[in-house]
């Protein structure tokens, strides 16, 4: 019967027995390809990069392993180049689907020439001038880049790394594992005294390397699987603490932080402030240039706030033309400045915001207040600012019980 290696279309004598065995491990890889490729296909519209390259490459593996696995019923062609092209091609999209997880230049284009080049050397080397090594040496070397490749943008990108680090960590294993047993294989077959005709030969090394190299794709998909999934997570998580339109914490969020904030005020004695405002003549510009002017003039609006703030400071959308902006380590001095500084710095604006000003209520938390009675006294505030004739700044005149404030 006639079969081929994975990676290099070797074609060979093998008995039945061994052929079962082999056709079994291609098939088993390539059932591992389909499942991840069930699993990533369901995520390939969370807006996560790199998750339709890996789709790709499961798709290709899975018909790559199907084509080694049935060489011997196929012609020379299919069980040679097109096999191993193929294969080829799934290693190039994983790295490429990897590429865009983290942010990097895909060179696309390069991966396609190299992988056009590998499927005629190997044709090459099956019809000029028939060598088994030579088409050894090229696959191996080729399989052992894609796995060099990847744990290299792995680590380029792990300034990038957040928690969970154990998928990486997996990852980097994975490719020096894959990247150490091409190169060992290349190693035997050209230095060993009596080097294997074929992986294929019944022996326990052949299996063990004939199986590592089918799985070494859907392991690398899966790789992949675990950093997109938890890509997904934080997706998830900043848009259910974000909002859509102007990039603000969302009303969500600001409950979270507050809270937290509140907790850290009663624990250290530090100061805390809430500016709440509110966008005078903003209803006029939704009816006079329509609701995407509106929207633009939110955005713009969230845009000036941000220059104004320390990182530390939260600003929130709590709903229509209302925000809130959390200032921890500020006293009443220091809020009511800032304050003044945005209402300031928005009635100087351009353009459409031209015509909006802020009317701004501040509060500075007590150490008895809850954030629902922080939010009342400075809601009232506000109302104070709005009845004094808007655009202006106004602050509950209470006793603070802090030790000190900025």
């Amino acid at each position: 019967m006639r079969t081929i290696h994975p990676f290099s279309g070797v074609d060979h004598l093998c008995p039945p027995s061994p052929m079962l065995s082999t056709q079994q491990v291609f098939l088993i890889a390539s059932l591992l390809c389909f499942v991840t490729f069930l699993v990533l296909f369901s995520f390939r519209e969370n807006g996560v990069k790199g998750i339709r390259q890996i789709i790709l490459a499961s798709v290709l593996g899975m018909a790559g392993n199907i084509l080694y696995a049935y060489g011997r019923e196929l012609s020379p062609f299919f069980a040679y180049e097109v096999a191993n092209g193929v294969y080829a091609a799934a290693s190039a999209a994983v790295l490429v689907g990897y590429r865009r997880l983290f942010r990097r230049p895909a060179h696309t284009r390069t991966l396609a020439a190299i992988v056009t080049g590998l499927t005629a050397a190997v044709g090459y080397f099956h019809y000029v001038h028939d060598s088994f090594l030579a088409r050894t040496v090229i696959a191996s070397l080729y399989q052992a880049g894609i796995a060099g490749a990847i744990g290299y943008t792995l680590l380029r990108a792990r300034a990038e790394w957040r928690r969970p680090y154990y998928p990486k960590f997996f990852i980097l294993a994975m490719c020096s594992t894959i990247a150490a047993g091409h190169i060992y294989r290349v190693l035997r077959q050209a230095f060993t005294s009596s080097p294997p005709a074929s992986l294929l030969e019944p022996s326990g090394w052949n299996v063990l390397i004939l199986a590592a190299g089918a799985f070494a794709l859907p392991v690398l998909a899966f790789g992949a699987l675990l950093i997109a999934h938890r890509r997904i997570l934080l997706l998830a998580e900043h848009a259910a603490n974000h909002d859509f339109l102007t990039g603000a914490l969302s009303r969500r969020a600001f409950f979270e932080i507050g809270n937290r904030e509140i907790a850290r005020v009663v624990r250290t004695g530090r100061p805390m402030s809430l500016l709440l405002i509110d966008m005078d003549n903003f209803k006029p510009v939704n009816d006079m240039h329509g609701h995407a002017a509106g929207d633009r003039v939110l955005q713009d609006f969230v845009h000036e706030v941000q220059q104004e703030l320390r990182s530390i400071d939260s600003l929130c959308r709590m709903g229509g033309d209302e925000f809130a902006v959390l200032m921890p380590e500020t006293g009443p001095s220091g809020a009511a400045a800032v304050a003044d500084r945005l209402r300031v710095r928005i009635e100087q604006s351009h353009a459409l915001l031209s015509s909006v000003t802020l009317s701004i209520g501040v509060a500075t938390q007590k150490l008895e207040d809850t954030l629902n009675s922080l939010v009342t006294r400075a809601d009232a505030a506000l109302y104070t600012a709005k009845q004094g004739g808007r655009n202006r700044v106004s602050m509950k005149q209470e006793p603070v019980t802090h030790a000190c404030s900025t």
